[in-house]
């Protein structure tokens, strides 16, 4: 069906996966080339909570969702400072997802060498920006990219091999993920559902076996009871209504372009992937959850625009999961597109010609493929929340015995409680009222900052500016740390 069978030398195609893999690494690692801090308000709010399970200190409740991503956090940061290598991971976590993607294609196409490469390739070029996070972002929902991968390929191997033990692979993924991030779990059910009504005669035969995806939502439901503790009576309409995601969820809400996320030349190839899927009557039931995929998430999405309220995942969450969606499609047209070139316009050329056109059509692709990869609309592109400058304060106040509440902005009190773990007045968006802080460095009258301190037990105040309001000046190397008597 592919164009190009298994390799014929192993060591060259190793060489091939490690080049892509490097470039991956390379490609994601773009935004810290320059700045060695986490580059998103999420990634510091996961390193926060992660520090405050340590402390007795957690948040629970929506945060408590991703519970097991903080439990990694914690983890990674009994071994190295958490802070400073958080720049290598979108990079690294990226990498290992292409790897994972591609086993998988080349296992699903029947080791299909270059289909799998091609799919790496792809997926190394979907976008990232600030209000649909993605690939330069170690966040739960990155990270469980690679395992909505893997079982959707057990699950649906499974069925198509009635193999059992593929098939509690995938059930004991998803479970995993619940912990981590249940969004990426939800948002699949429509075309796994669908998928599993197409092959329903397998199903039915074994349909006690497959009642234990039944323990998934059960699972869930009492995941959400623990964290939520809301009581028994409240809880099937307060589930409800947590499963409809509806505009205002997000911190910012835009009717996003698709091209934010992936290429015109991508977006092409995965077209004529995607009709290669329904054409071909032979491999379709093997190739048929990655046309759903993609479907599926879009008719939500489309919903979403139409009727302002989006089910079971939400609206940027669904934008991404379409773009994960998309390489292996890509992968499949370009291989198609390859096959064509190779039987049908050179066919009768010489074996060096065919190479020669073949790695300058790919050469062409690759270029506008990855060209767009940094245009990110302005009110989406990156920023910092903090310089160095803001981190070696953040350090002298970690190094203070006692801990207490820090009246900084808000942008700065985003990393506050990850470095120092002092207790912020309020950050952009996860903790305190912002406002107050706001109108605490806005207001030039040390009475009405005074009256903003005592409201909330301020202990030290950090400023980027000089304040002359008669405090104990404790620090003064570029930022400035007052303490308050």
């Amino acid at each position: 069906m592919f164009y190009n069978s298994e390799s014929r030398f192993p060591v060259l195609a190793g060489v091939l996966i490690v080049l892509v893999l490097i470039f991956t690494f390379l490609l994601v690692y773009t935004p810290h080339y320059d700045y060695p801090f986490p580059r998103h308000i999420d990634e510091w709010h996961h390193i926060g909570e992660a520090i405050r399970m340590e402390g007795g200190d957690y948040s629970g409740g929506v945060s408590g969702y991703r519970i097991g991503f903080h439990i990694l956090l914690l983890l990674l940061s009994k071994v190295t400072n958490l802070v400073l290598i958080y720049q290598f991971l979108p990079a690294i976590w990226a990498a290992i997802t292409a790897l994972v993607l591609f086993f998988v294609v080349y296992k699903k196409t029947d080791r299909q060498f270059f289909t799998a490469l091609f799919a790496m390739i792809f997926f190394a070029s979907i976008k990232s920006n600030v209000n649909i996070t993605g690939l330069w972002f170690f966040t739960p929902l990155s990270f469980s990219i690679p395992f909505i991968f893997l079982y959707i390929y057990f699950f649906t191997e499974g069925i198509e091999k009635q193999k059992k033990k593929f098939i509690l692979a995938s059930f004991g993924i998803m479970v995993f993920l619940l912990f981590f991030h249940p969004i990426s779990v939800l948002f699949a059910i429509p075309f796994l559902l669908i998928y599993s009504l197409l092959n329903s005669k397998y199903v039915k035969k074994e349909w006690k076996f497959f009642s234990i995806f039944l323990i998934i939502p059960l699972v869930g439901i009492l995941f959400y009871k623990f964290i939520t503790k809301i009581p028994w009576e409240s809880l099937t309409g307060k589930l409800t209504q947590t499963l409809q995601f509806r505009r205002g969820w997000g911190v910012l809400e835009l009717d996003n372009s698709f091209f934010e996320l992936y290429s015109l030349v991508g977006y092409l190839l995965a077209i004529i992937g995607l009709v290669i899927v329904f054409k071909n009557k032979k491999n379709l039931r093997r190739y048929l959850v990655y046309g759903l995929w993609p479907i599926t998430v879009l008719i939500s999405i489309m919903i979403f625009r139409i009727a302002d309220v989006s089910y079971l995942s939400p609206y940027q969450r669904n934008l991404y999961y379409f773009a994960i969606s998309l390489p292996i499609l890509s992968a499949f047209g370009l291989s198609y597109l390859f096959k064509l070139i190779n039987r049908g316009f050179i066919e009768d050329r010489q074996e060096i010609f065919k190479k020669i056109v073949l790695v300058i059509i790919f050469i062409i692709v690759i270029f506008f493929t990855f060209r767009p990869y940094i245009d990110i609309p302005k009110q989406v592109d990156l920023y910092q929340v903090i310089d160095n400058n803001d981190y070696q304060a953040l350090l002298f106040l970690s190094t203070l015995p006692e801990k207490s509440v820090v009246m900084s902005t808000p942008r700065i009190s985003t990393a506050l409680y990850a470095v120092s773990q002092h207790t912020p007045v309020a950050t952009y968006f996860f903790y305190g009222e912002r406002k107050d802080a706001e109108r605490f460095f806005l207001s030039e009258d040390c009475e009405i900052k005074e009256q903003i301190l005592d409201n909330y037990d301020v202990k030290y105040v950090l400023s980027k500016f000089e304040i002359n309001c008669g405090w104990n000046l404790v620090y003064d190397k570029g930022d400035y740390i007052y303490e308050i008597d």
